[in-house]
């Protein structure tokens, strides 16, 4: 399985909240604009695990790959090689501290850089550094990520997201009168430039209960709920333990499961893979927010969507994925992009499950891909993979590997955990 969940959001329990002052006598700009006073832009987008990357020039000079997230605040970068290279000094240091104080690494803080975003510049913005790439996203993206653009990228904006069609749209409040009467409108409170909503969900076929979720769009999972956050929020008896996602503590544990329901004020939604984080990951968090879970892409992608931070209101409308089953992993395989700097990628079985049928057909770690179902691999991608190994219960699988210096192939056939 590849991991659907990569929470990198959730770990930076200190929040960066530089403020730039405006030095007298100039007449500086800060923050992003639409250029050329244009009313509105559109900015085309990848899809990738449900996360939304866009591309970005830093500092007028060098593109890179962003994740859209509105799960953080500040513009991240997470490559430190590259603001090395046009040799950017840091304004100060500061110590980020992983999900539950298990971990604490270095990061710096910028207060002025720039980046461009199509018709969008941001202009001396506040900048984030990691001293080290701690959250390897390439291993389970299979592409290099560089950053993450965060709730800097959206609060001047009305923003309207086209999961299906991979298009974001970048509207001046001001000039933002387009009737949205074909969507539902949910009341969204900003709290620490993060967005919550206030939705009913079922968890075990239990009571009914209005949850506070946050609406993460740099989090690849359908739903994560927090164990425990209310008495109605236990893990279901038919779930799998499995790692959830990485930070940059390390990896994330939990288990897996389905709620049996969640709505979006019309629009509902059953059956919802969840993951449930092993107690205390995030205890401080749910303290501090009283926060119960969040919604991630996977539900996300299944509407059009307008995020409004101004007005704290977020539209929607459901688009052709909207009855689409959730699926999850059906094998017991974890796999992971791996290949010196990417550039020729190979897929590698990183974590196969016990009593699970892709053990039980001998399996094992460190296997390396030679071809999946009839698919060489260098023709395959995290994606497809993925796809394969969800598609459904009974689907037979044939699988070539590499170990050691064997060729060896195996055969078994898919089985639904949850």
């Amino acid at each position: 399985m590849i991991k659907k969940c990569i929470n990198y959001t959730f770990f930076f329990l200190i929040i960066l909240t530089a403020q730039i002052k405006k030095v007298s006598g100039q007449n500086l700009k800060f923050g992003f604009e639409i250029n050329d006073n244009k009313r509105s832009t559109t900015v085309p987008f990848e899809l990738n695990s449900n996360l939304i990357i866009i591309n970005v020039l830093f500092e007028g000079v060098i593109p890179l790959k962003f994740i859209v997230d509105t799960g953080v605040t500040n513009t991240v970068l997470i490559d430190k090689s590259y603001s090395d290279i046009l040799s950017i000094e840091p304004d100060r240091k500061l110590t980020l501290i992983g999900a539950a104080g298990i971990k604490e690494v270095e990061a710096y803080i910028v207060n002025r850089t720039s980046v461009k975003v199509g018709n969008i510049t941001g202009s001396n913005i506040p900048l984030l550094i990691l001293k080290e790439d701690y959250l390897n996203l390439q291993k389970t993206l299979g592409i290099k990520i560089h950053g993450i653009l965060g709730y800097d990228f959206f609060k001047n904006f009305v923003v309207r997201v086209d999961y299906k069609n991979k298009l974001m749209k970048f509207y001046r409040p001001e000039f933002f009168n387009r009737p949205l009467l074909l969507y539902k409108a949910i009341e969204m409170k900003i709290e620490n430039s993060k967005p919550y909503i206030f939705q009913n969900l079922k968890v075990n076929d239990s009571t009914e209960i209005l949850a506070k979720l946050m609406i993460d769009t740099g989090a690849s999972h359908p739903l994560m709920l927090h164990k425990n956050s209310s008495e109605y929020i236990q893990l279901p008896e038919k779930n799998v333990q499995d790692i959830l996602g990485a930070g940059i503590a390390g990896s994330i544990e939990g288990h897996a499961a389905r709620t049996t329901q969640i709505s979006l004020d019309k629009y509902t939604l059953e059956n919802v893979v969840t993951n449930f984080p092993d107690s205390g990951v995030y205890q401080d968090i749910i303290k501090s927010t009283g926060r119960n879970g969040t919604i991630g892409g996977g539900i996300l992608n299944r509407f059009k969507l307008f995020f409004d931070y101004g007005n704290e209101k977020i539209y929607l409308r459901r688009n052709s994925l909207f009855k689409k089953e959730f699926k999850h992993d059906m094998s017991g395989l974890t796999v992971v992009a791996k290949g010196e700097y990417y550039l020729e990628p190979y897929y590698e079985i990183e974590k196969v499950r016990m009593d699970t049928p892709s053990y039980d057909a001998g399996l094992r770690k460190d296997d390396k891909i030679i071809s999946l179902n009839g698919n060489l691999g260098r023709d395959l991608s995290l994606g497809l993979i993925n796809d394969i190994l969800s598609k459904k219960e009974g689907k037979k699988i044939k699988i070539k590997v590499k170990r050691g210096d064997e060729v060896l192939s195996f055969t078994f056939y898919l089985v639904a955990f949850i």
